[in-house]
C-alpha cells in the first residue's frame, strides 16, 4: 500500500476529475511543477498544500501522512450506491463535486483577496489624509513666513 504526498496527490487529483492543467491553475503553479510534486521531485510550499486541502476537502495531514486510498474508496462506494451503479450519473456527480470544490475555494481566495484590498484602500486613505495635513501646514508655515517678511520690511 503506498504512503506518500505523491501517490495522495495524484489519487485525489484524478478521483476528483483534474487533470494537471487543470488543478495546477487552480493551485497557480504550473502541470510540471504539479507533477514533481506527484512524482517528489519536489515539494511544495506550505500554502499550496493548504490550497490542495482545501481543493480536495481534507486536511493537510491526511494529504501528507495517510494513504487516501481508503477514503477515495468509501466515497465512490457511497456515490456508487446512491446511484445504483449508474457510471454516468457518478461520473456527473464526481464532476460535480469537484467543480463545487473548485469554487469554494476559488470563493475563499476571492474573499482574502477584496479583504486584502479593503486592507490597501484604507492605507491609501490614510496615506491621502497625511498628505493633506502636510499641505495644511505648509500653507500655515507660508502664510506665516509672509506675515513675518511683511513685519521685518514695514
Amino acid at each position: 500500500m503506498e504512503n506518500s504526498f505523491g501517490a495522495n496527490l495524484r489519487k485525489l487529483r484524478k478521483s476528483n476529475g483534474f487533470t494537471l492543467e487543470s488543478l495546477g491553475k487552480v493551485l497557480k503553479v504550473s502541470k510540471s511543477t504539479l507533477s514533481d510534486y506527484e512524482t517528489e521531485k519536489s515539494s511544495p510550499p506550505f500554502d499550496v498544500c493548504e490550497r490542495m486541502a482545501d481543493v480536495f476537502g481534507i486536511n493537510i495531514d491526511e494529504l501528507r501522512i495517510s494513504d487516501v486510498s481508503d477514503k477515495l474508496k468509501a466515497r465512490t462506494t457511497l456515490i456508487t450506491a446512491r446511484t445504483e451503479s449508474n457510471p454516468r450519473e457518478t461520473s456527473e456527480k464526481a464532476t460535480l463535486i469537484a467543480q463545487k470544490n473548485q469554487l469554494e475555494f476559488q470563493t475563499r481566495i476571492l474573499s482574502q483577496q477584496v479583504e486584502g484590498l479593503q486592507i490597501q484602500l484604507k492605507l491609501v486613505n490614510q496615506i491621502v489624509e497625511s498628505q493633506r495635513n502636510e499641505i495644511r501646514s505648509l500653507q500655515m508655515q507660508v502664510k506665516l513666513l509672509d506675515a513675518y517678511l511683511k513685519e521685518r520690511s514695514a
